[in-house]
């Protein structure tokens, strides 16, 4: 079982070779604005949202733990109407291409994700930005053992 830490640096791990992608964080709403993250976009950002925790097996041995999180997509227009098209188009399949990393890549052995919904964002953060947020969930093996925790 990953530890929350490894999960983030998975989705970084998933972005940071993405041409579509120039800036990945995590966090709180605050440190979505560009203003404070003084950001490059493309912009990826996740922010965590809640767990139900271990949903363990018939056998009470094994199970899994699920993770819910916001995944942000966002861009800047830079020249004509035209252009909010395709923002919108690419900053949604950036979404696909991370959520393809862990369902289709290099972690589909030990984790995968689920697309709840995807709705798309129109804010005012330094400048006017459009693109979309997934909300999605991360399920991986969640063995409880004693073994696995550090003494």
């Amino acid at each position: 079982m990953q530890t929350f830490k490894q999960i983030v640096e998975l989705f970084q791990t998933a972005c940071t070779p993405h041409l579509g992608v120039n800036t990945f964080y995590w966090g709180t709403l605050d440190k979505l604005d560009s203003t404070t993250q003084n950001v490059a976009y493309n912009y990826v950002f996740l922010r965590p949202m809640s767990s139900p925790g271990i949903q363990l097996s018939a056998n009470g041995i094994s199970g899994t733990r699920s993770l819910a999180f916001e995944l942000y997509s966002l861009d800047v227009p830079k020249l004509t109407e035209s252009d909010y098209l395709t923002i919108m188009s690419n900053t949604e399949q950036i979404i696909y291409d991370i959520l393809s990393y862990f369902n289709n890549g290099a972690v589909q052995q030990t984790m995968y994700t689920t697309l709840a919904n995807i709705t798309p964002v129109n804010e005012a953060f330094n400048d006017r930005v459009y693109g979309w947020v997934a909300n999605i969930n991360l399920i991986n093996a969640g063995v409880l053992n004693y073994c696995n925790f550090p003494s």
